[in-house]
């Protein structure tokens, strides 16, 4: 680590910061940062590799950034990556001041029931004719009133830094675990390594980026991109995904009922899923399949799901294969975890945390600190301590299983159908929140956890995994991840703040997080308190399936060499992650399970780097297709699932 390299991740942090709201809600391009692989972020490393580096190598070689500089730059910029868009202020500005603006429509009836439960100081107003509220959805252009927002961003802002906090002493506990002991693949964190590797050795540039494998790949991902912009060169509202309509061929079918869209072509889903062993790869796509022919099954015999990926029943399946699989995640972390706890409280001075860029104590009492002030911060808000309890557990179950989803899986882009809010609800028959706690539980959900893509624990293992390059002062991690966290706040709220009151929240370009979402998380809010015993029907039958199902993949797994699925798909099976990548996960594994029984370890390491080499211009098109639509050429969501 060094003073120039904080500084230049700092510019990075501010660049991101400060370009992904515009990008996303105005020029409506492919998002920077909407996954746990931020393309603009690996575009901004690959600029630094091959023009920053070069540049200074030709004035003078001692002076060229080192790996341990690129990859600091590398972790703060993806760890900012939480911060701008889905991670957070996407939802964060609409849900604050959305029960106060809708509750005048004459279709919802928030004045009544949702208002007088929200509590005062998380909203901007409950004044349903306040133009603070009615400009920012609206327009038209006005300064922002800081001061009306001032205690609602405060006392967000309290609870999102210590979920922040605890995150990152959470997965900084487990980095030991998943990277020494369990030695998952981390195939997101490769990529930045391979590039930045060697880079400043001899040659201009990198070693890896020189490989014919890689120059090769990177070429073919370029041309391909080419092809899919170039109907916005003909007068095209947009470029070309590539993708086969399954579902209109299933229509009138015996399997119409398979609720599968479309099979997406996304070439850096198959780099990954080339990437990842052979056994995960088929287990996204089999149990992809797997879930889908559950509905199929259910409708043949007259018990029809309806909802598809998101029924009651994929939700409540879901849940169940969550809960079990971060249980059996701390079992098989119980030696390690007795470990931090044996060096937190000094009964065996021979645990040795030095290489770790969290140490045990601070990571142990961290946790436990951000915790009891998010238990707190719930008190103050209506909800109880053994609620808040139980809904942190689950929330942070959320949190891991994405977390290892990234790790081990490199599914790169994560959601989930159940919500931990209206789960416990349901489980309770109604009974464990009060109209306070009810708005409380599902405004946090809605803005931290609803849409996973970007959750903060993906990027957190992902980083931690990359400290490892770092040559001394890696203790130096914690506080420099929570600086860019801090940073990203700041530049990215007054950004997409100034836009929104410049623009008006619903004349841009993201319909979902200022109408459906809100919609969706105060109408539920709204049966948890009007009639909270029939609000959420609970699932019992499907909670025990996905449960079982989950436990007895890997319990087989574990007993069997021979087995040959992972119980990691099982995760993704109903949800729109796999929707949308089983197809190209289904190409990587096939292709990889060809190289392997016919190419032999050589092929398999240049058909790895080819692959590497096509993520890397699926990263670049990115960055160019940002370019062009600063430039007003708006090329379109074209690279990567959303």
């Amino acid at each position: 680590m060094s003073l120039r390299a904080i500084i230049i991740g700092l510019a990075a942090v501010v660049l991101i910061a400060a370009l992904t709201p515009y990008n996303d809600l105005v020029v409506g391009g492919t998002y920077l940062t909407g996954n746990h692989f931020p393309a603009g972020a690996l575009f901004i490393l690959v600029v630094l590799v091959l023009v920053v580096n070069v540049g200074i190598k030709l004035v003078w070689r001692a002076w060229a950034l080192r790996t341990s500089e690129l990859m600091l730059v590398w972790c703060m910029m993806i760890v900012a990556s939480t911060v701008p868009a889905s991670g957070l202020m996407r939802y964060l500005f609409p849900m604050v001041a959305s029960p106060t603006y809708y509750a005048a429509r004459p279709d919802k009836d928030y004045e009544s029931h949702v208002l007088p439960g929200v509590p005062d100081d998380l909203v901007v107003t409950k004044d349903v004719q306040s133009p603070a509220v009615k400009r920012f959805f609206e327009g038209p252009a006005m300064r922002v009133p800081w001061g009306k927002w001032a205690r609602p961003l405060a006392s967000w802002g309290t609870f999102i830094l210590l979920f922040y906090l605890a995150t990152l002493f959470l997965t900084g506990l487990l980095r030991k675990q998943w990277v020494e002991v369990e030695r998952l693949a981390f195939p997101l964190a490769r990529v930045p390594l391979e590039i930045a590797a060697d880079s400043a050795g001899s040659g201009l540039v990198p070693a890896f980026l020189r490989s014919r494998a890689c120059v090769v790949g990177l070429t073919l991902s370029l041309a391909f991109g080419a092809v899919r912009m170039a109907p916005v060169l003909t007068g095209a509202a947009q470029g070309w995904v590539p993708s086969f309509p399954v579902q209109s061929f299933l229509w009138g079918t015996p399997i119409q009922a398979l609720y599968i869209w479309s099979a997406y072509l996304y070439p850096m889903a198959v780099g990954f899923a080339f990437l990842v062993p052979a056994d995960v790869a088929l287990s996204v796509w089999l149990f992809f399949w797997f879930t889908h022919m559950e509905l199929v099954v259910a409708d043949r015999i007259g018990m029809p799901i309806a909802g598809g990926d998101y029924s009651p029943f994929m939700q409540w399946q879901q849940a169940g294969a969550f809960i079990v699989f971060t249980l059996i995640m701390f079992w098989m972390a119980r030696r390690h975890l007795w470990d931090v706890v044996r060096k937190t409280f000094g009964l065996d001075s021979s645990v040795d945390d030095s290489q770790d860029p969290i140490g045990y104590r601070v990571g142990f009492w961290g946790l436990v600190l951000a915790v009891i002030g998010m238990l707190m911060w719930y008190a103050w808000h209506g909800i109880g301590p053994v609620v808040g309890v139980l809904l942190l557990a689950l929330t942070f179950c959320v949190a891991l299983v994405h977390a290892r989803l990234v790790a081990q899986g490199g599914i790169f882009f994560v959601q989930q159908s159940w919500q931990p809010p209206t789960f416990l609800h349901g489980i309770t028959g109604g009974a464990i929140f009060g109209p306070a706690a009810a708005v409380t539980a599902q405004m946090q959900n809605a803005i931290l956890v609803a849409d996973a893509r970007e959750i903060l624990s993906g990027h957190a293992v992902n980083a931690l995994r990359v400290a490892s390059a770092f040559e001394r002062r890696r203790r130096w991690f914690l506080p420099l991840m929570l600086v860019s966290l801090i940073v990203a706040l700041g530049v990215s709220g007054f950004f997409i703040m100034r836009l929104f009151y410049e623009q008006g929240a619903l004349s841009t370009a993201d319909e979902y997080a200022v109408m459906r979402l809100p919609f969706s998380t105060f109408d539920t809010a709204h049966m948890m308190i009007d009639n909270p015993a029939k609000a959420v029907e609970p699932k019992f039958g499907a909670f025990a399936l996905g449960a079982g199902i989950m436990f007895a993949v890997t319990m087989m797994r574990m007993r069997f060499y021979w087995w040959p699925v992972h119980s990691l798909g099982f995760l993704t099976g109903s949800s729109w992650p796999g929707q949308t990548l089983w197809f190209a996960f289904f190409l990587g594994w096939g292709l990889k399970v060809i190289v392997v029984k016919f190419g032999g370890g050589a092929a398999l390491r240049r058909t790895r780097d080819l692959f590497m080499g096509v993520i890397i211009g699926e990263a670049m098109l990115v960055g160019i297709s940002a370019v062009l639509g600063l430039a007003g050429i708006k090329v379109g969501n074209l690279f990567l699932p959303v």
